[in-house]
């Protein structure tokens, strides 16, 4: 995956539009899902997800609430480490249509650290439900990153890895979907191993 350098998030939707279409346990089919993904060096990593559903389902609305039981588009990204001892963190983003926010970070799928309300405001994240679709953004600072992983020095060439879904536990609509394929019986997003790399590059 290349995740292109911009000089702003206005120039988000100008590069090429990654897609969650990889169908998972018994999964047959989810509303249109992709989104896009950029890099502003010094300052922070943009994402805008897109999900073709009308009236998605939307029943929580606080941050750090279960959001994947209603409709929910998700992040997850893990970052090396310089602290030995953090080289396996990775942290996981998730909404629903009504912007309440799932925000962590840790090891293993449990025992996960929660962000704090300061965290989550520099996140900016946010969610807009339109007449067919909703959207979801948010800025991933360079400065969140580097505290909780120390000085990473990302450029060009640089490379991370990460992963994205849809996904919804309630019974009535229950679907997986993931941009990197989860070669796993088990259901989880939580699998680094099936994390796709990704390489910061220069817009062509």
């Amino acid at each position: 995956m290349k995740v292109e350098i911009i000089k702003n998030v206005a120039e988000l939707e100008s590069i090429t539009p990654f897609h969650v279409d990889h169908l998972l346990w018994g999964t047959k089919s989810i509303p249109k899902t992709y989104g896009y993904i950029g890099f502003v060096p010094g300052d922070a990593f943009y994402l805008k997800m897109i999900c073709e559903e009308r009236e998605p389902l939307c029943t929580y609305t606080h941050d750090m609430d279960p959001v994947y039981r209603d409709s929910a588009m998700e992040a997850f990204f893990q970052f090396e480490s310089k602290i030995e001892r953090l080289q396996a963190v990775y942290l996981n983003f998730e909404t629903n249509s009504g912007g309440a926010l799932l925000a962590g970070c840790g090891k293993e799928r449990i025992y996960r650290s929660y962000f704090t309300k300061d965290m989550c405001r520099a996140l900016q994240s946010s969610a807009k439900v339109e007449k067919d679709l909703w959207t979801w953004e948010m800025k991933l600072p360079v400065s969140i990153l580097e505290e909780i992983y120390g000085p990473l020095h990302l450029e060009e060439g640089s490379t991370f890895t990460c992963n994205f879904y849809k996904i919804s536990e309630t019974k009535e609509i229950e679907h997986y979907a993931s941009y990197s394929p989860i070669l796993s019986e088990i259901p989880s997003f939580h699998l680094t191993e099936f994390f796709e790399t990704a390489i910061i590059t220069k817009t062509q």
